[in-house]
């Protein structure tokens, strides 16, 4: 049986080396390709870029353990474990100084406790467990396969003094979803008001007798999660008697192919049979809301998710499958809060700390609530073992920081454009913010639905969609993902009425080339200018200025692959690859 006892009392700071394979990790001295392979490997944390601060400032030893020398430090242990598995960590603390306000997180920043708080002299403790498995960092393709706990700590004295690690055999609540339920690595020195949170990330507070492992990844949808190999990771450590919580939606309204009561509920569908056949526990929850926005018609507020939200449940009702309405409960939540709820965000769909652990509190309430079983058994057993957080409890005044290396800049994570004809295109669509970072597939060769192009297109062009939508055309609803690009086309007379079918936009059918060449070529020159530009024009406009290929036909569907190599040629005739993204703009437009 692996059992390991770490003493931190020798008045010096154990550095982590391989050799040791124990020690703190200098977030500055940590290798990766972009911040979230960094992060990985440093607790799910890394250094703000303008802090020049040498880690042997931020640390300091005593004969009571390694402590950190202001509030906002971070100080982050690594121990390595011989195998993937699950870990019992107890972690204790001998107080020289008072301790206040210590926030304790394990592996990639899952919060154990907060607002932890030590009179001098006297000592805490607290025991905890970890799943060790694989995970695949976002932005990459590359699973990171080192095996290790990862202990963090912040606040006023806060430290550690002795670190014990075991061998366990618990029960696991695993989690699978997008990127409102992910580990969201957040910047050192530490502020919660200005960190991202994925409210699984703070579950474990609430399951002492459990461990919490979180797949959920950015910009995932319930194909994207079993495409881009999360799923097999989870699928390989899941054991009988283990539960996965299960929350999508933020990204499947985007796809066509991923629609409420299509190809997103029968996903659904897949995964309690999948989780079912190992003996183990599913429960649905339906997508957090997003802030609400409000209908400038009836003046009701409203919610775009609203409809995947409707799926959720009835996939659960058939299923019998325990279910969180999370959406009605967080939309109803942020109502209520009014203008406060800004106090949660990070903008408009992405909580940071506070909104994290507010919605943790939710699902865990909605656990004990309704009593879902084995999860339930699991819980803490007072209900007032969690401290409140709110925004009022700490500055909401965050240093900037110098702006660095984007999302785009990065290598091209797709695994299958390799061989395609459009990957120098492409790579330009992406160096021009059109594609989504986040996932690991394009699917060059596949054709596009109609209306999923505008919401690309309109990254091309630099232009925002408009809400409410009016109802022009009846196979669109007023709340639909793509119905304000469509009311944006109406306005600004994108759309030639040939590519229509009476009051049917066909969002749904496959793109043409001639279709494409038509959007394309009426968005680039002034509005006055676009209905005189009929199909015929506009195909031959379109490969005179390379924007389709010679080969193209008319009437032919055009492939992934061109649609964003032709975009990418359209914001070269434009400029606009050298302009901002539109305020609105969705990092997952594609997938």
């Amino acid at each position: 049986m692996y059992h390991v006892t770490y003493s931190l009392t020798d008045g010096s700071v154990p550095m982590y080396c391989r050799e040791t394979g124990f020690g703190f990790v200098d977030p500055a001295s940590v290798s990766g390709k972009t911040d979230a392979e960094k992060a990985i490997r440093a607790g799910g944390w890394n250094l703000r870029r303008y802090c020049h601060i040498n880690f042997s400032d931020s640390v300091c030893a005593s004969p009571r353990g390694v402590f950190v020398t202001s509030p906002r430090n971070v100080a982050v242990f690594r121990a390595d474990v011989p195998d993937f598995g699950t870990y019992r960590v107890r972690v204790e603390l001998d107080a020289g100084s008072a301790v206040q306000n210590m926030s304790l997180f394990a592996g990639r920043r899952n919060l154990i406790r907060r607002g932890i708080c030590v009179p001098a002299g006297e000592s805490f403790s607290r025991e905890f467990f970890v799943k060790v498995t694989p995970y695949i960092p976002a932005l990459t393709a590359v699973p990171d396969t080192e095996a290790a706990v990862y202990i963090s700590v912040t606040g006023e004295a806060s430290g550690l003094s002795r670190i014990h690690i075991e061998r366990a055999d618990v029960p696991v609540l695993y989690v699978a979803g997008d990127s409102t339920v992910t580990d969201q690595n957040a910047p050192a020195p530490y502020y919660p008001y200005g960190s991202g949170c994925g409210w699984a990330q703070t579950l474990a507070q609430y399951f002492p007798s459990a461990a919490v492992c979180n797949f959920a990844h950015s910009g995932m949808t319930t194909n994207c999660f079993r495409d881009d190999g999360h799923w097999d990771i989870l699928w390989q450590y899941l054991r009988p008697g283990d539960t996965v919580l299960i929350q999508f939606g933020h990204n499947d309204q985007k796809r066509r192919n991923l629609a409420a009561f299509g190809g997103y509920i029968n996903n659904l569908r897949w995964y309690v049979k999948k989780i079912r056949e190992r003996n183990a526990f599913p429960i649905i929850c339906s997508p957090i809301s997003r802030i609400p926005e409000t209908d400038k018609d009836t003046g009701k507020p409203y919610s775009l998710l609203a409809l995947h939200a409707l799926a959720a449940g009835q996939a659960a009702e058939e299923l019998q499958v325990s279910f969180i309405d999370l959406h009605d409960l967080t939309f109803r939540q942020w109502c209520r809060l009014g203008d406060a709820v800004h106090d949660y965000f990070n903008d408009g769909t992405h909580t940071n700390e506070y909104g994290g652990c507010l919605i943790a509190g939710i699902v865990a309430g909605e656990i004990r609530r309704q009593n879902i079983l084995p999860a339930a058994a699991l819980m803490a057993k007072s209900a007032g073992s969690v401290p409140a957080f709110t925004p009022d409890m700490d500055t909401k005044d965050i240093p900037a920081e110098p702006a660095g290396p984007g999302m785009f800049d990065i290598d091209l994570p797709y695994v299958d454009i390799k061989m395609s004809p459009q990957r120098a295109g492409i790579e330009k669509a992406f160096r021009g913010g059109l594609l989504d970072p986040c996932v690991m597939h394009l699917h060059p060769d596949d054709t596009l639905p109609r209306a999923q192009l505008l919401m690309v297109l309109f990254k091309a062009l630099r232009l925002s969609g408009m809400r409410p939508y009016e109802g022009h055309f009846t196979d669109l609803g007023r709340y639909e993902w793509d119905s304000s690009y469509v009311q944006a086309c109406l306005n600004e007379d994108l759309i030639d009425p040939e590519t229509v079918t009476g009051d049917l936009f066909r969002p749904d059918a496959p793109l043409t080339c001639g279709e494409f060449a038509s959007f394309a070529e009426r968005g680039m020159v002034n509005v006055q200018m676009r209905a005189g530009i009929s199909l015929d024009l506009a195909f031959a406009r379109a490969v005179s200025d390379g924007v389709l290929p010679r080969t193209a036909k008319p009437s032919d569907p055009i492939c992934r692959g061109d649609v964003y190599a032709g975009l990418a040629r359209v914001m070269e005739l434009l400029g606009t690859s050298r302009m901002a993204l539109p305020a609105d703009a969705e990092v997952h437009p594609v997938g």
